[in-house]
């Protein structure tokens, strides 16, 4: 019982950092298309300016892939492989999570991609998943972040795009990181 309780636990706090980085994702769209926006932006911190808060409720409605393509869209030329790969992991733990069957009394939830074969593929490549042998089909996963590694796994790709790129796309559009986390 109690690993199931940190599995639901680190699951929900994984879930949440990645709204987060959703949230940062389209602060920087946003400033990025409206350079105009920076100067009042930064300027007073207690407030954000009216037309800003206007495109961040519009991105309140996107879904995380929506934002994540467009992101690596607006970014292309600033993000590197490794950065890719984290958001694209990510993406995928998140829908995971999201869509996951849960259960407070085994220590890990259950998923099945779907979406057919190349949303399962793309997941596979995302997660660096390995064949199982025998594995049945529909394909399922296991989500177990009362194990360390596993948990420590996707916590290290939230705080590697968070400490690490949204720190260096602040800096590209003269905005303070610490103004969008």
């Amino acid at each position: 019982m109690e690993q199931a309780i940190k599995n639901i636990n680190r699951a929900g706090e994984i879930f949440m950092y990645t709204v987060w980085l959703q949230s940062q994702m389209s602060d920087l769209i946003i400033l990025k298309k409206n350079p105009s926006f920076v100067k009042p932006f930064i300027e007073n911190p207690k407030v954000i300016p009216v037309d800003m808060a206007t495109q961040r409720t519009v991105y309140w409605e996107k879904h995380f892939g929506t934002v994540k393509e467009e992101f690596k869209a607006e970014f292309a030329v600033f993000l590197t492989t490794d950065e890719i790969k984290d958001l694209e992991s990510l993406f995928h733990i998140r829908n995971m999570l999201a869509h996951a069957h849960v259960s407070v009394g085994r220590a890990y939830m259950l998923y099945r991609p779907a979406g057919g074969e190349k949303k399962e593929k793309a997941l596979i490549e995302a997660l660096d998943l390995k064949p199982i042998e025998n594995q049945g089909k529909p394909m399922m996963l296991k989500i177990e972040f009362w194990k360390d590694d596993v948990y420590l796994n996707a916590f290290n790709k939230i705080k590697r795009l968070d400490e690490f790129c949204f720190e260096k796309l602040s800096k590209a559009i003269g905005v303070p990181h610490p103004r969008i986390r």
